[in-house]
């Protein structure tokens, strides 16, 4: 049997849409990363950098998603950055996840050393899906740069809006895991902060959506109520993720009366 098959319909990208996007997404990591250096500084430390680098080395795992999911990026009229499982992966794709997975991920995590609640930590997590839901259909229908091909569930304004909610467990589920990891790494241990992130992004995505994506390659086809299913199945799993996570990580269901910041769990800085 063939392997699986990306359409790969491709087009010029609307110039200079490129640029605008690049410059766009430069600014925005600039501004995540100056905020991340403002906390280290602040608080004498340096590992929440290793998490920062953990995001941008996230992207590899971008073009197995793209080749699964039927996302394409156009390949004419965009600086490419690398090629793997066929995927061309344009040069502003891992500036933005420098943002949305690494400085992203800390925001989290210091929410849950502020002691969130799981009520909170879930209402933020919807906001991180709202987030993800924005930026794509900034790419795909503002400056044109990409677009999901083939038979698509939930497809509206030229976006799968179900994937919404499994791009936004990453940085959340990254946040808790180095929530509960961090305390036990001390020096060059703080390495295993690169992992997280990755492993969170593998583990949801082909992990939660894995009904999904058998459905979406099956030989023959399956009927579009079963593929609807799927993708719900992906959806509904995300959501669980990120509630199991907070429950097994031990965040209270609702915050304390008094409680606040000072009184948190603090995180030993080395």
């Amino acid at each position: 049997m063939a392997p699986v098959q990306s359409l790969a319909i491709d087009q010029l990208v609307p110039q200079p849409n490129e640029m605008y996007a690049l410059a766009f997404t430069a600014v925005v990591a600039f501004v995540s990363v100056s905020l991340v250096v403002r906390y280290c500084m602040k608080h004498g430390i340096w590992w929440p950098m290793i998490v920062v680098v953990g995001g941008l080395i996230t992207c590899l795992q971008e073009p197995l998603y793209d080749h699964l999911y039927g996302l394409w990026f156009f390949e004419q009229g965009q600086l490419k950055a690398f090629t793997t499982y066929g995927i061309h992966v344009p040069l502003w794709l891992p500036v933005i996840y420098i943002a949305y997975y690494g400085a992203n991920t800390m925001w989290y995590w210091h929410r849950l050393e502020s002691g969130s609640s799981i009520k909170a930590m879930m209402a933020m997590f919807a906001v991180e899906v709202l987030l993800a839901g924005l930026a794509e259909q900034f790419y795909i229908n503002v400056v044109g740069l990409y677009n999901y091909q083939s038979n698509q569930p939930f497809y509206i304004l030229n976006y799968p809006i179900f994937v919404a909610i499994v791009n936004g467990v990453p940085p959340t589920l990254g946040a808790i895991i180095i929530y509960k990891l961090k305390p036990h790494l001390q020096g060059w241990q703080n390495l295993l902060l690169l992992f997280p992130v990755p492993w969170a992004f593998a583990a949801n995505s082909f992990g939660s959506g894995y009904l999904y994506l058998s459905a979406r390659h099956a030989v023959p086809a399956v009927s579009q109520p079963v593929l609807y299913l799927a993708a719900a199945t992906a959806a509904l799993g995300s959501i669980v993720t990120i509630w199991a996570a907070l429950k097994v990580a031990g965040v209270p269901v609702a915050r304390s009366a008094g409680r606040t910041a000072s009184t948190a769990r603090m995180v030993p800085a080395e």
